[in-house]
């Protein structure tokens, strides 16, 4: 048995408040919606880990209560109609959602194992926040805030506390250093354009993300770019050396947790923004009297591009790959790392295969 059962277990249930506006402007030239909401739910369920004397690894249970709220916009409009043989429509969505725990089971403020916190989101990362690479002009620094482990090369994350008189940390980096991320992207939304001229038309359709932060297991510790034994090594790897201190990878001869750099989860925490292009389709539509002859009521020959491009994502900038997350924490099967209950829920890049481009050419025929 991996999960205890819980006899005390109750429903969820949530109280919603929205107030939505529908419009149609200007002979329908525009319309859109404007929404806006908050949610209550009490006796929030969620998989609770449990420690490992437990005997068993989690407990479904109800946690507390949460709130989340936000707004919805959409717009769509007709830009040329039908003018000199062009046609040209377009349309935007946007969309924020915050939420928050608040309140915790037995009146907890925190839950660090299960990275639950009240007064902030549900999806937070609970860890240390790397801020760069100790370089060689700090030597003296690294060692005052990290002990006698510390080193140049090595991750350096961001210290919270106090100082002495002459400048120097009154303790070294700790648990205490670690930090509550928000998770969740600012704000979401797409957009889609149709330019028609004739027979001829382009579409094209896009989604936008702001902020947030994107897990990728592949970059993080236990993950196939940090592990250094094996054939893994044979990877070139942008590490640090004195003579390439913008390196994105530690110093592999710093010291280690494991076979891990110290910090090491910090490495797979990007930033989740991007601009990506989903489809871009051009056609044409054939018409003549020849068609109507063998029977052909419309014929319709395109060339569509399916994730052509990206941009705007550090993850994309960093491995070429679709900064879309495919997957939750709790995929065993896809993540590179077994994470813990508190990562489980998060929206992470894993060993799925990512988003591919394609190309296709096609023919619609209606008889």
């Amino acid at each position: 048995m991996t999960e205890l059962p819980n006899s005390n277990l109750g429903w969820e249930y949530s109280k919603t408040q929205n107030l939505g506006l529908d419009f149609s402007l200007f002979n329908s030239r525009l319309s859109g919606t404007v929404e806006g909401y908050i949610t209550k739910t009490n006796n929030l369920l969620l998989s609770v880990g449990l420690p490992p004397t437990s005997g068993v690894s989690s407990y479904t249970g109800n946690v507390g209560s949460t709130q989340n709220k936000g707004f919805e916009l959409s717009l769509n409009g007709v830009i040329i109609d039908h003018k000199n043989g062009w046609t040209w429509e377009a349309g935007v969505n946007l969309y924020r959602n915050v939420n928050k725990i608040v309140s915790l089971a037995s009146g907890q403020t925190r839950d660090e194992s299960n990275w639950l916190f009240v007064g902030h989101p549900l999806n937070v990362i609970y860890d240390y926040q790397k801020v760069g690479i100790w370089q060689a002009n700090e030597a003296t620094a690294v060692k005052q805030y990290e002990g006698s482990a510390g080193q140049v090369g090595m991750i350096k994350v961001l210290y919270t506390g106090g100082y002495n008189a002459d400048g120097s940390p009154t303790r070294v980096i700790g648990p205490d250093d670690r930090q509550i991320i928000n998770a969740d992207p600012k704000f979401q939304g797409g957009f889609n354009t149709r330019v028609g001229y004739k027979n001829l038309d382009l579409s094209i359709v896009a989604a936008f993300q702001n902020g947030g932060i994107l897990n990728s297991t592949l970059y993080g510790s236990n993950g196939y770019l940090n592990l250094e034994d094996g054939r893994r090594g044979q990877i070139d790897i942008d590490y640090w050396t004195p003579e390439n201190p913008g390196a994105s990878f530690p110093d592999p001869k710093g010291p280690k947790n494991s076979n891990n750099p110290i910090y090491g989860s910090t490495l797979g925490y990007f930033s989740g923004s991007f601009l990506k292009v989903r489809t871009i389709s051009l056609g044409y539509n054939l018409s003549g009297k020849w068609a109507e002859k063998v029977g052909i009521k419309k014929l319709r020959v395109y060339a569509t591009a399916q994730n052509p491009f990206v941009f705007f994502s550090p993850y994309y900038k960093q491995s070429g790959m679709d900064p879309e997350p495919n997957t939750y924490a709790n995929d065993g099967a896809n993540m590179a790392v077994s994470y813990g209950y508190g990562q489980r829920r998060l929206l992470t890049v894993g060993y799925n295969t990512p988003t591919t481009r394609n190309y296709l050419l096609g023919v619609n025929v209606t008889f």
